[in-house]
C-alpha cells in the first residue's frame, strides 16, 4: 500500500525485517505500531513527522504507543520515590504525546489511513494485554538466558544514568520491567490491537527481540507479527 501525498514520501527509509517472514507481514501493509520512547532524543518532532509521514505512505493503519507506565519502573529502579516517579514518567510521556500529535497533524496523511494514539497505561488493562504479559513474565521466570538478555540491556541504560557505574540486581530487576511492559507488542500485538496482521517498527536492533525472532528463547510471536527496524537514510 503507498500513498500519493508527497509530504508522506521523504526523506526515505531503510527497513530490516528480522525474518522473512517479518519481511511478509511487513509488505502488505496493514498494521504498523511505532513505539516511542520518553526522553529519547531520537524522537525529535520533525523526526517523529518524518516516521510517521514514512509509516502512512506504507501502511493502512499506523498506531503509536506512547510506554508511560513502562518508564515509572526506569525511575524507581534510578533510586526516586514512587510519587516523584510517577509524576516524571507522567510529564515525560505528556510531553511526547503531544510531539507525535503535532508531527501527525503535520503530516497531512489521506483520510483513508487510520491513526491511532496510545498510551501503555490505557492498554495494559485489557485482557488480552495482561494475558500476554503473564506469558512473559513465565518466560523470564522460567529461562534464565531469557532474563539475562533483558537484563544486559536494561543495564546498560543504567549505566548511562549512574555515570557508568553498575546498577544493583534490584535495580536492573527493576528496570527490566519497562521491557517486560512491551513485550506483548512485540509477540501479539494483533490480539492486543484487534488487528488481522502487525509491524513493530523500532530504530534499532536489540539483543532481547532479535532472541525472540531467532526463536531462541520460550516466548513465542505470533505468525502475523513482524518486527522492522526503520533507519532514516543518512
Amino acid at each position: 500500500m503507498t500513498n500519493s501525498n508527497p509530504s508522506t514520501l521523504a526523506p526515505k527509509f531503510t527497513t530490516e525485517p528480522l525474518t522473512e517472514q517479518c519481511q511478509t507481514v511487513c509488505a502488505r501493509g496493514e498494521h504498523a505500531l511505532v513505539g516511542v520512547s520518553p526522553g529519547n532524543s531520537y524522537f525529535s518532532e520533525e523526526r517523529l513527522t518524518e516516521l510517521l509521514g514514512w509509516a502512512a505512505s506504507q501502511f493502512r493503519h499506523v498506531d503509536v504507543m506512547i510506554p508511560d507506565s513502562a518508564q515509572l519502573h526506569t525511575w524507581l529502579a534510578l533510586g526516586y520515590a514512587p510519587g516523584r516517579a510517577r509524576r516524571k514518567a507522567y510529564g515525560e510521556a505528556s510531553r511526547i504525546y503531544n510531539r507525535v500529535t503535532r508531527a501527525w497533524q503535520a503530516v497531512g496523511a489521506p483520510e483513508d489511513v487510520v491513526f491511532g494514539l496510545h498510551r501503555l497505561s490505557e492498554i495494559e488493562v485489557r485482557p488480552a494485554y495482561r494475558s500476554l504479559l503473564r506469558r512473559t513474565e513465565d518466560a523470564l521466570d522460567a529461562d534464565a538466558e531469557t532474563r539475562e538478555s533483558y537484563h544486559r540491556v536494561v543495564r546498560q541504560v543504567l549505566r548511562n544514568h549512574l555515570n557508568g557505574a553498575d546498577p544493583t540486581e534490584a535495580q536492573t530487576a527493576e528496570a527490566a520491567r519497562y521491557l517486560i511492559a512491551e513485550t506483548p507488542f512485540l509477540i501479539d500485538t494483533p490480539q492486543v490491537m484487534e488487528v488481522a496482521a502487525s509491524t513493530a517498527i523500532y530504530q534499532h536492533r536489540v539483543e532481547f527481540i532479535d532472541r525472540i525472532y531467532a526463536e531462541q528463547t520460550p516466548l513465542r510471536r505470533q505468525e502475523q507479527q513482524a518486527f522492522v527496524v526503520v533507519r532514516p537514510v543518512s
